[in-house]
């Protein structure tokens, strides 16, 4: 891959990788066994190969759509398709198409949202069954989706709080490294310090 779209789109996995992991380290811990399903794990090569002609075939869409992991749970002797997205934006905004390919394919997967909350009484994950959303624009994580321990039960209110702090800190040092990028993006004043006129 080459160019900057393509290191963006790069960039965007890397970031998004870091609450998947988050997510899956919490699950782990809590007995819950994991494993990688998405489309960033074993499709990952596939990416390349799509043309323009079939990215929208409807194999394409359920294979770019897929959750990013197969949890099992050995107590209810359960599979649960999970899929992790962190919003920087609380409202979380959500694209209305994302919420129907996965209504369309994924309708039994678990959404979880990672949202930047700095109450000490908030938490930072939320999760909702997909059958169970509105295909809409803004969701509202209290009316909208469940705290992250009542979906996945075996999860303690120590391990949430200590990751919560973990994905706090994450999200910190990514928008501090976002403001990082902006001000490399900035023109550079030729004229050293000299101040420019209006």
């Amino acid at each position: 891959m080459s160019g900057s779209g393509d290191e963006k789109f790069l960039d965007n996995v890397l970031k998004g990788n870091a609450y998947k992991d988050i997510v899956r380290v919490m699950l782990q811990k809590s007995g819950y066994t994991i494993y990688n399903y998405g489309y960033e794990s074993p499709f990952a090569d596939v990416k390349s190969k799509l043309t323009k002609t079939t990215r929208n075939s409807k194999t394409v869409r359920r294979i770019r759509s897929s959750p990013d992991l197969l949890v099992y749970d050995d107590q209810k002797n359960d599979l649960m398709l999970v899929e992790v997205k962190m919003r920087g934006s609380v409202p979380p905004e959500i694209k209305p198409r994302l919420i129907k390919t996965y209504k369309e394919f994924w309708n039994d997967s678990i959404l979880v949202l990672v949202v930047p909350e700095d109450n000490v009484f908030d938490n930072v994950f939320y999760a909702q069954k997909i059958s169970e959303l509105e295909t809409r624009q803004v969701y509202y994580r209290i009316a909208d989706f469940e705290k992250f321990q009542d979906i996945f039960t075996r999860v303690r209110a120590e391990d949430i709080s200590h990751y919560k702090d973990i994905a706090l800190q994450n999200m910190k040092t990514q928008k501090g490294s976002n403001l990082n990028e902006k001000k490399e993006e900035k023109p550079k004043n030729t004229f050293g310090n000299a101040k420019t006129l209006n």
